[in-house]
């Protein structure tokens, strides 16, 4: 098993990967929907089909936040890995098409379904998993918004007052 340094760091580069990725698409997303206005009109066709492919594949992930918070909270079920990419395509697309959705929960998702993936794979104890939880969510949190510190903050609060 790697030490705790180790996964801890891993879940920093997972987070910050993702988050880079996301705010990359995003970017990209907000580009494209600025030069062809008239996409906005096809949003609720747009809603339709997230709305079906959470339906369809979103079971597990639907609560969210709440799933993570609980896990975090009451060593819960293991968060599906699925989030992080289903919560980070539905944000863009949202974007995409002139929806509102914002950037915390898909970073705060991401970054702790990522972590719960290493910890499972690396076969964590209740504790480590949580300690790889919550620096997941703030990771994720902090590596969107460019604040590292804002990230532990917003973490340990989601850690003490839930």
């Amino acid at each position: 098993m790697l030490p705790r340094l180790g996964l801890g760091a891993l879940v920093g580069v997972a987070c910050g990967l993702a988050s880079a990725v996301f705010l990359h698409l995003l970017d990209r997303a907000t580009a494209f929907r600025e030069g062809h206005t008239w996409i906005v009109y096809t949003l609720p066709l747009a809603g339709l089909v997230i709305g079906l492919v959470y339906e369809r594949w979103g079971a597990p992930i639907k609560t969210g936040n709440n799933l993570v918070i609980d896990t975090l909270h009451e060593n819960g079920p293991r968060i599906p890995l699925r989030m992080a990419p289903m919560v980070l395509v539905g944000t863009v697309l949202t974007h995409l098409f002139g929806g509102s959705a914002g950037r915390e929960g898909t970073a705060v998702q991401m970054g702790a379904s990522l972590a719960d993936a290493l910890a499972f794979r690396f076969r964590a104890g209740r504790d480590l998993r949580r300690a790889l939880i919550a620096s997941g969510i703030a990771g994720g949190f902090g590596s969107v918004f460019g604040t590292p510190v804002a990230g532990v903050v917003f973490a340990l609060e989601v850690v003490t007052v839930g």
